[in-house]
């Protein structure tokens, strides 16, 4: 596939050698806030003017590929496709609202992207029936499906969605050919497999330990806030006045002076460094050390400033960023599929079988 006409060669260049800036698309200039979508393939970005998108189509891009990633001259899988292993990839777009001035997608199952537009359609529709007739005819269809789920599927192709049953050494030749040996549908499972089986659960168990280590956390501050207490609780002498009454003493210690928390960081949180008894009886030996079983004791470390919210952050956006890859992924290998479906249906038409 060769490119359009107005798209320029590709070029590998990333910052402009001058003003070193990062540039990016196809016109290699930087980002100044203009409407951008990022390519799937190469995962460079590119200016929907430059690409001659209308802007209002920038809610309905669902997998997008550039003009070079589409001819083969970058992206993921382009040796592949040079060595005639895969096929050309092309941006897909979600199916757009029925109503004509409208660019939002379509909602699940639907095809209007609500349901006011829904009911818009429907009665612009309505309202052009001219005749009783044609009312008539609209009439008797809904009353022959006799549910609105039945009649929502009127005249819909399911078996394009549905998976192909092979019954016969033809078809499944067929089958191999065009489903089984897709290397685009195969990337696409691949990717949802390290998706769902590797990374999301890497991460997950990530934050859990987390979890678990500053709860371990939790109760060393709890042991060690009880000996301030108890230290506190010594600070005064009993000794009784003429009186009968006690007279109080100060005691020099550091424990009698309120402080906060260790720091509390551990490059190794993934395991429990020890036993809260024995952290807390170390430090109480040593409390001038900054480092007690790789953990750090200091009570204000800029180092290591927001170190809980700063990891918790990271993991929840990782898992969220993966369970939205996988939602997408899932969308496209269903999409896919039903390219293939109709391949596969196509082919069996042409031959006759």
């Amino acid at each position: 596939m060769s490119l359009p006409q107005w798209c320029p060669p590709h070029s590998s260049l990333k910052r402009n050698p001058t003003t070193g800036e990062d540039v990016y698309c196809i016109c290699k200039r930087p980002d100044y806030g203009e409407l951008m979508v990022g390519c799937d393939g190469c995962d460079d970005w590119f200016h929907f003017t430059c690409l001659h998108i209308p802007e209002q189509f920038k809610d309905l891009v669902f997998s997008f590929y550039c003009p070079y990633c589409q001819a083969g001259i970058t992206g993921k899988n382009k040796d592949a496709i040079i060595n005639g292993e895969g096929s050309l990839p092309k941006t897909l777009w979600k199916r757009k609202c029925r109503i004509s001035d409208c660019y939002k997608p379509c909602l699940q199952d639907s095809k209007y992207c609500s349901e006011e537009h829904g009911r818009e359609f429907v009665n612009d529709i309505w309202s052009r029936l001219k005749t009783d007739e044609d009312r008539a005819v609209v009439k008797k269809m809904v009353e022959q499906t006799g549910h609105i789920d039945k009649f929502k599927k009127f005249g819909q192709p399911d078996f394009i969605d549905n998976n192909i049953v092979v019954k016969t050494d033809d078809e499944k030749e067929i089958f191999d050919q065009i489903v089984v040996r897709d290397m685009t549908l195969k990337t696409l499972e691949d990717d949802l497999q390290e998706v769902q089986e590797i990374s999301l659960p890497l991460f997950k168990k990530k934050l859990e330990l987390l979890e678990v280590y500053l709860g371990w956390l939790d109760n060393v501050y709890t042991e060690m806030r009880k000996l301030d207490d108890d230290a506190a609780s010594h600070v005064e002498c009993g000794k009784e006045d003429s009186k009968g009454t006690k007279r109080k003493k100060k005691k020099n210690s550091s424990r009698s002076r309120a402080r906060k928390n260790i720091c509390g960081y551990c490059s190794t949180y993934e395991r429990i460094p020890c036993s809260v008894e024995e952290f807390v009886r170390d430090f109480g030996s040593n409390e001038e050390a900054t480092k007690i079983h790789e953990v750090c004791t200091k009570w204000k470390c800029n180092r290591h400033l927001d170190w809980v919210s700063t990891n918790q952050e990271q993991y929840l956006q990782q898992i969220d960023s993966l369970e939205s890859m996988q939602e997408r992924l899932q969308h496209l290998i269903q999409a896919r599929k039903k390219q293939l479906n109709i391949q596969y249906y196509e082919e069996i038409l042409r031959r006759g079988l």
